[in-house]
Parts: C-alpha cells; sequence; structure tokens
C-alpha cells in the first residue's frame, strides 16, 4: 500500500461494530498472531482525563529509561500521533520541544497496514459478517508496532468505552486506570452514570488491581458519584481485585498558577511539580505514581510528573495576548475549565473563542462556561469545527443568546463567524483591545485547527510563543 491507499482503507472501515461483542477484533488479532501478547501494558479507560494520564505514564517510564509505546486518541493535527514509541529520556525530551517526536513513521503506517489489510480482508473471504472497524484496525497497527520495537512497557488509552473498546482485546494488564467518570458519548455507552460506568469498568481483568479517579470528586451530582462508585466497586469485587481510589483528599495544593502547579502527596510526603494546569491534574499525576509505585523509582515518578506536557489541555499558546487552549468538550470538562480559568486569569476579563459538536450538550456547556460569576466574560466568537459533526456557528449563537443571564449578556459581546481561521483572528483583536485572557475550547477538532494557526501566527513573529508550547 501507498500512504494515501492506506489512509483510505482506514477511514473506509466502519467507525463502529454492528457486533456488541468483542468477536471481531479477536478474529483479526488472532489472524495476525495476537501481538499484544508478552507486552506489559498499562490499561487506562475513562471520560475524562485518559489523555493526560497516559502522558504522565509515558514521561515516568521513559524517564526511567524504558522503551514506551504510547497510543492515545484522538489526534489533533496528524495521524501519525495516535501511536508512539518514546526510547527514553533523550526521546522524551525531544517529544517535550517538539510533539512530533516518537511518532510512528508514514513507511511503517503501511507496511503494517498491508499485513493488517490481508487479515481482514480474509475475515471477509471466510463469510464473516462483522469485520474489523476503523479503531480495530488501528488498534492492530500499534500493537504490532510496539511489538517491533520492542518496547517495555505500553501505555494503551481505550478510545470508547472499554468493555468493548478494541484496546479491550488485550489480557492481563500491569493496572488499569479509570479517569474521571462523566457523561459523554451516550448514544454508544447509555444514559445512566451506572450504564457508563459499567461499560468503562469492562476493562477490569482478574489479577489486575484497579486505580481510579474518585468519582465524588468528577465534577458529577452525589448521586451519580455514588452510583459510578458503587458500579465499580461491584465489578472490582466480582473479579476480586483490589481497588485504589485517588481524590483530591490524598493531597496538598502547595502552589498554582500559569507557570504550574505543585502539590505533596498526603500518604508518601513527596512532593510533586507539574506544568499542567488543570485543577484536576494533581489527580491525574497521583494516579500514575499509583499505578507505577512498584515499577520505577520515586525520584522517577518526581522527574517525569515535572516533565510531563500534553497539547491542548489548558495549554498556553500566547503570552501577549494570554492565550490558553482546552479540549474541555463535555459538561465536566467545562465545569472543570471554569475553575481552573478563576485561578489562572489573574482577575482579567474573558474572551471565549468556541465551537462544539452537535451531539454534545452544547447548550448547557454555553451556559456553565458563560453564566459563571467568578470571572467577567467581555466577549465570545462562536464558530465552527473542522469536522461534519459542528454545531453551526449561528447554531450556537442562537443558544447563547437563550440561556444567558441578562446582566451577564447586557455586558457580553457575541458573535458568529464559521470559518474558524477568521474566527481567531477576531477573538485575537477583542483580547487584545479589552486587556483579556482569550480561552479557545469545546471540541479538539478545533484545538488541533487553532493550535495549528497560532504556531504560524507565531512563526511570523505575530504573537509571543507559550511557554510550553511545543512545535508539532
Amino acid at each position: 500500500m501507498n500512504h494515501d491507499t492506506t489512509l483510505q482503507y482506514i477511514s473506509e472501515a466502519g467507525k463502529f461494530s454492528s457486533d456488541r461483542s468483542l468477536g471481531r477484533i479477536r478474529e483479526l488479532s488472532r489472524r495476525l498472531g495476537d501481538p499484544w501478547r508478552g507486552l506489559k501494558i498499562f490499561h487506562i479507560a475513562g471520560t475524562n482525563g485518559k489523555g493526560s494520564i497516559s502522558s504522565y505514564l509515558t514521561h515516568i517510564l521513559s524517564t526511567a529509561g524504558y522503551n514506551v509505546g504510547w497510543y492515545t486518541s484522538p489526534y489533533l493535527e496528524r495521524f501519525n500521533e495516535r501511536i508512539r514509541v518514546i526510547q527514553g529520556p533523550e526521546v522524551l525530551e525531544q517529544y517535550d520541544r517538539d510533539n512530533a517526536a516518537g511518532e510512528i513513521d508514514n513507511e511503517s503506517i503501511d507496511r503494517i497496514m498491508t499485513r493488517v489489510s490481508r487479515a481482514a480482508d480474509s475475515m471477509r473471504e471466510d463469510g464473516i459478517m462483522d469485520l474489523p472497524s476503523e479503531f480495530d484496525l488501528i488498534t492492530m497497527m500499534a500493537l504490532i508496532y510496539f511489538k517491533e520495537k520492542n518496547c517495555d512497557y505500553v501505555v494503551l488509552e481505550c478510545g470508547l468505552g472499554g468493555r468493548l473498546d478494541s484496546t479491550n482485546v488485550i489480557e492481563n494488564p500491569l493496572a488499569s486506570i479509570i479517569a474521571a467518570p462523566g457523561y459523554d458519548h451516550m448514544d454508544r455507552l447509555g444514559n445512566s452514570m451506572r450504564n457508563i460506568m459499567y461499560e468503562k469498568a469492562g476493562i477490569i481483568k482478574p489479577g489486575t488491581p484497579v486505580f481510579a479517579y474518585n468519582p465524588s470528586d468528577s465534577m458529577i451530582s452525589e448521586e451519580d458519584a455514588a452510583s459510578a462508585r458503587k458500579t465499580l466497586e461491584e465489578r472490582c469485587l466480582e473479579l476480586d481485585v483490589p481497588l485504589h481510589w485517588i481524590g483530591r483528599d490524598q493531597y496538598e495544593m502547595l502552589s498554582y498558577g500559569r507557570q504550574g502547579q505543585s502539590f505533596r502527596n498526603l500518604e508518601t510526603e513527596e512532593v510533586y511539580t507539574t506544568k499542567l494546569l488543570g485543577v484536576y491534574q494533581p489527580v491525574n499525576a497521583l494516579l500514575a505514581v499509583a499505578a507505577l509505585a512498584n515499577y520505577v523509582s520515586a525520584e522517577d515518578i518526581r522527574q517525569g510528573i515535572a516533565a510531563t506536557v500534553w497539547p491542548a489541555r489548558l495549554e498556553i499558546l500566547s503570552h501577549s495576548p494570554f492565550v490558553l487552549l482546552d479540549g474541555a468538550h463535555n459538561i465536566q470538562g467545562c465545569r472543570a475549565l471554569v475553575e481552573s480559568l478563576t485561578r489562572l486569569n489573574e482577575n482579567a476579563p474573558m474572551v471565549f473563542l468556541c465551537a462544539i459538536m452537535q451531539d454534545k450538550n452544547y447548550r448547557e456547556m454555553i451556559n456553565i462556561v458563560l453564566n459563571s460569576k467568578q470571572y467577567e466574560t467581555a466577549a465570545i466568537v462562536f464558530t465552527a469545527a473542522p469536522d461534519e459533526r459542528t454545531a453551526s456557528a449561528e447554531q450556537m449563537l442562537a443558544t447563547a443568546k437563550e440561556v444567558l443571564d441578562p446582566e451577564v449578556e447586557s455586558k457580553l459581546l457575541m458573535s458568529s463567524v464559521s470559518d474558524y481561521n477568521a474566527a481567531l483572528d477576531e477573538a485575537l483583536a477583542l483580547a487584545e483591545a479589552k486587556g483579556a485572557v482569550l480561552c479557545v475550547f469545546g471540541s479538539l477538532y478545533l484545538a488541533g485547527a487553532i493550535r495549528k494557526r497560532m504556531r504560524d501566527l507565531q512563526k511570523n513573529q505575530t504573537y509571543s510563543t507559550g511557554y510550553n508550547t511545543p512545535g508539532a
């Protein structure tokens, strides 16, 4: 396959399987020799924070000198981002400067997908009706690549849910990690927190310890938190595996600002510093700490957390004006964003640039961010994300007018600009004119596009580069 043919083959596979089981991915894996066998895997599911946890795990393991396979989704700018191999501290340093470091190369994608496609096509030829999905193909490609690269450890992030996710083809991971629960992808996972957590808990395996974000700290209701907790506890009891809850009561915040945050682990008295700015990041870091306690040294953990970067999660793109890029794309993400902005805006007014997918609860997301009394909102520009599922800019503007508090609306400049590049230009001009902080949020599809656009503007020396904004 050449590269265009490879990407076309992947994109033409179905997004989701009609079979509500793992039968298709297990059969594809069998025909490929079960490439996951022999890999030492940390498996991550959850609604919010999977990527951040995966980055902490990868940074810590790489700091310790290990060769680490790293599988994430979705990608921000390039397909290759989804599959990386970070070969120790040297490549890790390259990644922290340039996010393209460690990515799978096009030649490897084409070569491995030729093998995967033959196995998938043989299933069709054998009369198997339920054929591999797009994510099945990519997951198999990643596992083959990690095996080829002799990875010491693999950090494997679920794409959606857990129980029926392609990554759940693996057996006997070193740890199952459940990130913060929330409401997302309800069309696939169900409309109740019990149903959603049941799907996430599907990655739990006999003999594997579980480390989970305390639902009580996940910005969901007390009722939902209790339901999530009960569901996970029941699953762990059923499989007789240890469950370790990690939450805000397990650390003490020492400092917080635009340069990062420092906190003390109250169990060990270890002090950690992270550049990641979200208020939830100490819990994400401590989940990685707990999962890796038996595999690396305390010093490797400390240095790995300090080195961790993860694009588009309250990432600073510019200092003048001050621009934050956040991938918050659901209700819980927006609640966390508001809490973080309250600490980061330094009493400056806010300007927002927003695009949200049509299938999200954008009405409530807009309500949460714009009606907050924790900061003054001067303006918002609605735009469209570069994806067919995006809500229109005009649609979101009309919704904002319906949900806005009259007092907030009277002080707020609102506009809709469908082209996201033009929308960014308008939002930047508003932020400069009002001495405001600009925050881009609502969609990872928008985040990838804006990140690329800001880098182009910075090359022309239009805006000052953020200190933690690697190239791509």
